[in-house]
C-alpha cells in the first residue's frame, strides 16, 4: 500500500499523482466547497451492466434533503475522453457509487472531497477497501464505506433466505474468484435503503465541513 505522503521508495506518492493529473488536465478545483456558503455538489454514479444502483434518483433526492446539490450521471457517457470525465468529476465535492471501475474517477475529485463506496452483499468489504478505500484515503479524500444489507440486494430474489449466500457468504469465497464474480459482483443489483443510507450522507456532509 502506498503511503499518503510518499511512495514506497520515498518518491512519488498518491497526492503527487493526483496533483499531476489535475495539472495535466487543467482541472480548476483543488479544494471542495464547505457547507454554508453554498450547497456542496454530490455526484451519484449510475452504472451500466452489473451492480446497478436501481434507485439512484431516490439516493439523489435523499442527498438533496441532507443538504447537497445532487446529480445522477453515467461517467461512461464521457467515453474515452478523459479530459471530459475529469472536468465533470472535478466539479463535484462528493461522489457516491457502487463498487466498480467507475470509482477510479475519484482521482479527479478535489483533495478533501467526500467519497462513499456502496459495497454489494457478499463479504466484499476487504476487496472494496483494498480497491478503492485505501487509495481514496491516500489521495486525501474523506472516505466512507457503506455495506449493503440483504434486503438491499437483488440476490434476495434469487436465493432463499437460509441459503449460504446469506448465512455465510465469506465461506463461498473458497470456491474461487470466478464464483465470487459471477455471484456477488455480476449477479446482483442494489436498491439502497434510503432511510439506512441517510446517516451516511449526513456524515459525508459533515466531513466536508472539517
Amino acid at each position: 500500500m502506498t503511503e499518503p505522503e510518499r511512495g514506497l521508495d520515498g518518491g512519488v506518492g498518491m497526492p503527487d499523482f493526483t496533483m499531476f493529473l489535475r495539472r495535466a488536465l487543467w482541472l480548476p478545483r483543488h479544494a471542495p466547497t464547505r457547507p454554508g456558503r453554498r450547497k456542496p455538489r454530490l455526484l451519484v454514479v449510475s452504472r451500466r451492466g452489473t451492480r446497478l444502483l436501481l434507485n439512484a434518483n431516490a439516493v439523489a433526492r435523499a442527498a438533496e434533503e441532507a443538504g447537497f446539490e445532487a446529480v445522477v450521471s453515467e461517467l461512461s457517457s464521457a467515453g474515452d475522453d478523459i479530459s471530459q470525465a475529469g472536468r465533470l468529476v472535478n466539479s463535484f465535492d462528493a461522489l457516491v457509487g457502487v463498487h466498480g471501475a467507475d470509482l477510479t474517477n475519484m482521482v479527479f475529485l478535489p483533495p478533501g472531497a467526500a467519497m462513499v463506496q456502496i459495497v454489494p452483499w457478499g463479504g466484499l468489504r476487504w476487496i472494496a477497501r483494498l480497491d478503492f478505500g485505501e487509495p481514496a484515503a491516500a489521495m486525501g479524500l474523506r472516505y466512507i464505506q457503506y455495506e449493503v444489507a440483504v434486503h438491499e440486494s437483488t440476490l434476495k430474489d434469487r436465493y432463499p433466505r437460509d441459503h449460504e449466500v446469506f448465512t455465510n457468504p465469506t465461506a463461498l469465497h473458497r470456491k474461487g474468484f470466478t464464483f465470487m464474480r459471477r455471484t456477488f459482483l455480476n449477479g446482483q443489483d442494489i436498491i439502497v435503503d434510503v432511510d439506512r443510507f441517510r446517516p451516511v450522507l449526513l456524515q459525508a456532509l459533515e466531513n466536508l465541513a472539517q
